[in-house]
């Protein structure tokens, strides 16, 4: 079985969460592959470099200036602390971003609503990396940080780098782990939901931001094969809970 876990960013400046989401790894019977955000991080560290955040869609417009930091955060910062978090818990764990063995490569992502800047979007994985890592008995620790095709860095969505991940791998399971137990529909979890309903909750408002960007990345996940996909929180993880997002053949 291969599962593909995406950790949200805005946990991570938590501990506790780092701490309790290196335990629950430990205690997996198959070891995953993490791709992990950093959002948090990347925007509290522009603020202290008086750059200005901006967002297209619910996905962060990455200039010059901010690809900078989101790769200072990513691969400085946040990639190595959960690494050391991992080999604290008793993971073998390593780092990895887009580069590193041309693992993420693609090309700038275009949006309806205006341009990203430097945002990719992955076209291909080498699974043969992972699966290696895998097969050493190493948990691989991946930042969204994808080599483009052109040589250059970009940033690319976490949870779009997950699910594209979780294809490539033909994963059984991508789980999206955020600060939530799953999509919220007046403030209570939905237990299933279609991309029938999905589409209508985001035309109502319901699902807005990040969490539209993370529903329509586990849809695109089914569609290239991987058989489930999760919307959670630690807990859910731990307890086995949370919001199966189902294709509409599903």
């Amino acid at each position: 079985m291969t599962l593909v876990l995406k950790i949200g960013g805005n946990q991570l400046d938590d501990p506790a969460f780092v701490s309790g989401m290196a335990a629950a790894v430990k205690d997996m019977t198959t070891p995953p592959v993490i791709v992990h955000g950093g959002g948090a991080s990347i925007k509290a560290l522009q603020e202290k470099l008086g750059i200005e955040a901006h967002y297209v869609g619910g996905l962060r417009v990455t200039d010059s200036a901010t690809l900078s930091v989101v790769m200072m955060t990513l691969i400085g910062a946040v990639n190595p602390m959960l690494v050391a978090a991992l080999i604290t818990a008793g993971v073998d764990a390593q780092g990895l971003n887009g580069a590193d063995r041309g693992v993420l490569r693609g090309e700038k992502m275009t949006h309806p609503a205006g341009d990203l800047g430097s945002v990719g979007k992955i076209t291909q994985v080498r699974v043969e990396v992972i699966q290696e890592t895998l097969a050493a008995g190493v948990v691989p620790v991946i930042a969204p940080l994808m080599l483009g095709h052109d040589g250059g860095f970009y940033n690319c969505n976490a949870d779009m780098a997950a699910g594209a991940v979780g294809a490539a791998l033909q994963a059984e399971k991508v789980i999206f782990l955020t600060n939530v137990p799953g999509v919220l529909h007046e403030d209570t979890p939905i237990t299933q939901i279609s991309a029938a309903q999905i589409s209508l909750l985001i035309e109502q408002k319901v699902i807005t931001g990040g969490m539209a960007v993370k529903v329509k990345a586990a849809l695109e996940a089914l569609a290239e094969g991987v058989r489930q996909t999760v919307i959670t929180d630690l807990n859910g993880l731990i307890q086995g809970t949370g919001t199966v997002v189902l294709a509409d053949s599903q």
